[in-house]
């Protein structure tokens, strides 16, 4: 998935290339400079600090031009909550569903050969806005990298224990 080290390739280089040329490219070195597409495409609206720096992004400007040519794939995962494949709510507690549910994303985002580095954008429903705090440490031990998100407290979701639903997940990876 991700390559660790430098890539082979600087975005000014994909820049000049036809699409030809960046298609010829490896899967390693377009899987590698998809890491820097997305790096790229984060912003911020402004440079002040807030409350809520380092959690997540104002935007993502999907540069499609750039995405053509690695030859990226959109991966969306929707509806994730800490039920089981039974329906059983996994976890005792908030804490434990809050995992329960991101490591069901996880698992769907490595089955569609991506991960929470390439996510850019997510929408979360919780039951409980109390637990906000609680949910941003469970958030960071997840996500490496802050996407556009929103968090929105709801009264319910499809089963009165769950607490926690990934409404809406998207991210990238690379074709073959």
């Amino acid at each position: 998935m991700t390559q660790v080290g430098s890539p082979a390739h600087t975005l000014n280089d994909l820049d000049a290339m036809s699409i030809e040329q960046a298609q010829a490219l490896s899967f390693e070195e377009r899987d590698s400079l998809l890491d820097l597409i997305i790096a790229d495409g984060r912003h911020d609206a402004t440079g002040s600090v807030s409350y809520r720096s380092g959690m997540y992004t104002d935007f993502f400007d999907e540069d499609l031009t750039r995405m053509l040519k690695v030859k990226a794939v959109k991966v969306y995962v929707r509806g994730t909550t800490p039920s089981d494949f039974d329906g059983e709510v996994v976890g005792d507690n908030f804490m434990e569903q809050y995992r329960a549910c991101f490591r069901h994303v996880e698992t769907t985002l490595t089955a569609g050969r991506t991960s929470f580095s390439r996510v850019v954008n997510m929408v979360v429903f919780l039951t409980n806005m109390d637990n906000w705090a609680k949910f941003n440490e469970v958030f960071r031990e997840f996500v490496p990298n802050p996407p556009c998100r929103a968090v929105i407290g709801t009264t319910g979701l499809a089963q009165p224990p769950l607490t926690i639903e990934i409404v809406d997940c998207f991210a990238y990876r690379v074709a073959d």
